[in-house]
């Protein structure tokens, strides 16, 4: 059978323990310390959201593992009283607290408390000491008081008194009904200061029993204190110094127990509840300030006291921390109430263990199968000597040693069996251990031999049948036991791969090869030529000490799967490659220090936050409580009994689990909003209903998380959507806390996870913060919508003076051309005929005459062109060429001069200015002029050109030209400039004797 290696475990106690002892507790007290408003518990309630509250008496606790909130405002706005006296939860999730001066009812959606004081009518209860709160299983509430029985009507928010007499014969005995059970047949069972009283709720009687009272006997059996049904459906009541009594069915009294080991007379047993080891049912009881354990599957009543720490026993016998109440919680963990609120953890029953004869010191660090009967008899080797252990008798004796062992047995570091016996190294050599023969063959001159020390540390066997042993940071011996013959392999300090001066994690054969685990590499080697392969495990994302990533230790499960583990991750190899196979992603959360495989293909994996189960995926894990791993330096191992146990080795004993008691994996908490506080506002427990939060970009969010875990295994994990990246742990307090949130749309996530690495269901939140009125959709949109009607009746104006400016340059055209041009045409006729008149009489007067003509003709042409300019109808480029072509064509036709005229095609969809087209048109009229009248050309060129917004016109002719330096500058050119700089533009005149001259325009529009 194959051997299994593991590091040292332990068990919390070092007594001996057995099957049929009942488990004991360690008890945890809560303190002010922790949270807590005081020190005095008086009830315990676990909510429908799992929360705990804790009734003290200087006020309310609410607890969720981690945080205590408090409740001790006292008046208005807080409890009609911080003696808190009894607790339940209504249908509606609302906490209903009892106090000495009234009952008050909690809203946890709200945080508002309702107060009812006694009085009569809506809105108060029958007595102002509230004794017990309870709910039925058809959620009604009901309340007790000394008065009676009152039942709460929610349409009219009143309490219905049904008195019952609580009154005995001893009036120094307070009155009350203290308890209140619905049982697994609807019965209702009220415990009283005077006896058990059976309630009919649908007649609303009762059935009171009680002991007789004569001389002052059976008076304590009467006062109740506490009630409780156990699985079978038994009633118990315990009684104030009166014993424990049992209901008996068939004779319908209650009867008192005798115990078989303790007197009968004078017992308190103020709280019971029940507890089951697997197979069998127990009633833990406080038994005047002790627990006990009473078995009611045995045939006599026996009471076993519960197994606790000798300074937790004695605070409890001597009352210090006496128990009045007692609650089992939905991870298991019981509460007690008194003079301290205490946890009690179970010690798991699935852990016992055997002591090593009478050596308690000695610790095992290997659990060895025997050959011949692997899953029964085992050999236990330590420091000491070996034992061997019978699994079925569960015996375990002495095993001798042969006499010259030299220490070599006691101090081995690993084993490997051929069939016959073992193989083994030792601290002090290596050698081969005929155990049913008890020979011993020491080798250990070999190992001196090759690497000058005798420690060997990890040890296989290949297919032929040779052993292959690690020496301490020397390489690695393969022996030959048939021809004697060895090799040292990977110690030659000259070669890149040896190993020599580094420590081998571990060594395996596996499918033909041999794996070893060395330098933070993984080596496969061909054990028939020595031919060997590299293997490095994925690289990792950020910069990491390779030790931890790097392959340690070696396990091969079910189906020769070949598993390695690192301090960080677990890999798989597969065709040659490491394949990470836990955790899923990333690194894990806690240090791998040791893994195992067990027969039944489970693996067992020691890490620093304690021991766990889980499968061969390393999915489903199970933490494994009672048992705590040692810092020994030296080897150990785990393996599997026929009885389906799994043996652990520990200081001066053998730790057997039984695996199917293992508790059972349960969901992980999904974590809880308790609050959102922004601004002024707060909302309770908002991932538990619908709620609209829309917080200020001003605001910082306040977000409290819970989630409910008494074990204190989980870790909450947080982010938010579109602001962090990464999930974020919550530590110290349960508040996050987001400053001034851009303004937007959020959602927040929460999970807990716990160190296997399992996730719960995360808890989603959605909120908006809203931004600043000026980045409001409808101030964006009102703002818009003003920018357009503003720019809307910008452009109407304008679009308004365009039309009038063009009606007015309309108007202005047509008077121009009618009245003025016809005046000055008038003025010419009239010119004529006055000179045809007095041509003969008075000749001197004809030049004045040609005069007037001429100038009123020259003025009637001016006119006509700034008419056409004006006129709205010419403003697009192609009127301007045409009227500029039709102009130079006919003066060019009177001089018989060759015209040649070109102009853009883009000009003919191109709109110019007013100002630009009148004075571009004067420009050319003035220069095509001068050509035809001074220059004899025979050849005139118009050229237009538009580049963009810019136009370039060219006036050239072949006539003359002029020395510019010697001509007198006339009015022609300085208009040419005075226009071209009304247009933002400049004209430039070049000109040469007999070649002629060039005017050219440059403007932009």
């Amino acid at each position: 059978m194959q051997k299994i290696i593991a590091i040292a475990f332990f068990l919390v106690w070092g007594s001996l323990r057995t099957w049929a002892q009942s488990p004991g507790f360690v008890i945890e007290k809560y303190t002010t310390a922790n949270g807590l408003t005081d020190n005095s518990a008086q009830q315990v309630l676990q909510d429908s959201r799992g929360f705990l509250w804790i009734g003290c008496s200087n006020g309310l606790n609410r607890y969720d593992g981690k945080v205590v909130k408090q409740y001790n405002n006292f008046g208005k706005n807080g409890l009609t009283d911080l003696a808190v006296s009894c607790l339940a939860e209504d249908a509606d999730g609302n906490i209903w607290i009892g106090t000495s001066n009234g009952l008050n009812k909690l809203n946890p959606f709200t945080e508002t408390i309702t107060h009812y004081y006694e009085g009569a009518g809506a809105g108060t209860i029958p007595y102002k000491w509230c004794n017990y709160l309870y709910v039925d299983k058809d959620k009604n509430l009901w309340l007790t008081t000394e008065k009676g029985l009152a039942l709460y009507n929610i349409s009219t928010n009143s309490f219905q008194n049904f008195p019952v007499s609580v009154f005995g014969t001893d009036p120094t005995i307070n009155k009350f009904i203290n308890r209140v059970l619905e049982d697994s047949k609807g019965r209702f069972w009220l415990a009283t200061s005077y006896g058990v009283k059976l309630f009919n709720r649908q007649n609303r009687t009762y059935q009171s029993f009680y002991f007789p009272e004569t001389n002052g006997k059976a008076k304590w059996e009467n006062v109740i204190i506490s009630l409780f049904e156990d699985h079978n459906g038994t009633i118990w009541a315990g009684t104030w110094g009166g014993g424990l009594l049992q209901y008996n069915t068939k004779k319908n009294i209650f009867e008192k127990q005798l115990f078989e080991n303790i007197p009968s007379s004078n017992l308190y047993f103020p709280a019971i509840a029940e507890v089951n080891d697997g197979s069998t049912y127990r009633l833990l009881v406080v038994v005047n300030n002790t627990l006990y354990y009473l078995n009611t599957e045995a045939a006599k009543n026996y009471l076993e006291e519960v197994q606790l720490l000798p300074k937790q026993r004695a605070d409890l016998s001597s009352g210090n921390d006496s128990f009045s109440d007692l609650i089992t919680d939905r991870q298991g963990n019981i509460w007690a109430c008194g003079s301290y609120l205490c946890k009690l953890k179970r010690e798991e029953f699935a852990v016992r263990s055997l002591l090593i004869g009478n050596n308690n010191k000695a610790f095992i660090y290997h659990i060895v199968p025997d050959i011949k009967n692997p899953a029964t008899v085992f050999y236990l080797s330590s420091k000491e000597g070996w034992w061997k252990y019978d699994a079925l008798s569960e015996n375990i004796t002495a095993w001798p040693l042969p006499l010259k062992e030299n220490g070599l047995l006691k101090n081995i570091n690993d084993w490997q069996s051929n069939g016959i016996g073992y193989w083994f190294t030792s601290e002090v050599g290596f050698g081969y251990y005929d155990i049913y023969n008890k020979r011993l063959t020491d080798l250990s001159a070999l190992i001196k031999e090759k690497s000058g020390q005798l420690t060997t540390t990890f040890i296989t066997i290949d297919k032929a049948g040779k052993i292959w042993l690690t020496m301490r940071r020397s390489g690695i011996l393969v022996y030959d036991p048939l021809t004697k013959k060895s090799d040292v392999l990977f110690a030659d300090i000259a070669k890149a791969d040896n190993i020599f001066g580094s420590s081998v994690t571990d060594l395996k054969f596996l499918n033909g090869n041999i794996y070893c685990c060395a330098a933070e590499k993984l080596y496969k080697i061909n054990p028939d030529n020595y031919a060997y392969t590299i293997i490095h495990p994925p690289a990792y994302e950020e910069q990491i000490d390779p030790g931890k990533i790097s392959p340690g230790r070696m396990v091969v499960t079910k189906g020769e799967r070949l598993l390695f583990s690192s301090s960080l991750r677990i890999y798989e190899l597969k065709k040659d490659s490491l394949v990470i196979i836990f955790p899923a992603t990333g690194l894990s959360a806690y240090t791998i220090e040791n893994f195992e495989a067990d027969a039944a293909g489970n693996m067992w994996v020691q890490t620093s936050k304690g021991i766990f189960k889980t499968d061969t995926l390393f999915k489903q894990w199970t933490r494994i409580p009672g048992i705590e791993a040692t810092r020994e330096d030296s080897y150990t191992a785990i393996t599997t009994s026929s009885r389906k146990e799994i043996l652990f080795n520990g200081k001066g004993e053998l730790i057997i689990l039984k695996d199917s008691l293992l508790p059972k994996s349960t969901p992980l908490p999904a974590v809880i909003i308790n609050r959102i506080k922004y601004g002024e506002k707060q909302d309770y427990l908002v991932s538990l209903k619908e709620v609209n939060i829309s917080s200020s970009y001003k605001d910082a969010i306040d977000l409290e998380l819970s989630a409910i875990d008494f074990k204190n295994e989980n870790k909450i994990l947080y982010q938010l959507d579109g602001w962090d990246n990464n999930w974020s742990v919550l530590n110290g307090s349960a508040i996050v806390r987001y400053e001034q949130l851009p303004s937007g749309n959020y959602l927040f996530k929460t999970k807990t996870v716990n160190t296997r690495g399992e996730e719960s269901k995360q808890t989603l939140l959605r909120f908006a913060v809203i931004p600043p009125f000026y980045r409001t959709w409808w101030f964006i949109t009102l703002l818009v919508l003003s920018l357009v009607v503003i720019l809307f009746l910008i452009y109407h104006y304008r679009l308004q003076k365009a039309v009038e400016m063009e009606k007015l340059r309309t108007r202005i055209a047509t008077d121009l051309h009618d009245d003025i041009g016809a005046t000055l045409s008038s003025i010419s006729m009239y010119s004529q005929a006055v000179k045809n008149q007095l041509k003969e009489n008075n000749p001197q007067l004809e030049n004045v005459l040609d005069k007037m003509g001429e100038n009123s003709r020259d003025m009637v042409t001016s006119m006509s062109d700034i008419v056409w300019a004006i006129n709205p109808g010419n403003d697009d480029g192609q009127k301007l060429i045409e009227r500029m072509e039709n102009y130079v064509t006919d003066i060019c036709a009177v001089k018989n001069i060759l015209l040649h005229f070109n102009a853009d095609e883009k000009l003919g969809t191109t709109v110019l200015p007013l100002e630009h087209r009148k004075n571009i048109y004067l420009i050319f009229k003035e220069a095509v002029n001068n050509a035809v009248k001074y220059s004899a050309a025979k050849n005139i060129w118009v050229e237009v050109r538009l580049h963009h917004k810019s136009l370039t016109l060219i006036i050239k002719d072949d006539g003359e030209g002029f020395d510019e330096m010697t001509i007198k500058k006339g009015n022609g050119l300085k208009n040419l400039q005075l226009r071209a700089k009304e247009i933002r533009g400049t004209v430039t005149v070049q000109s040469l004797l007999n070649e002629g001259t060039t005017v050219c325009l440059n403007c932009s529009f």
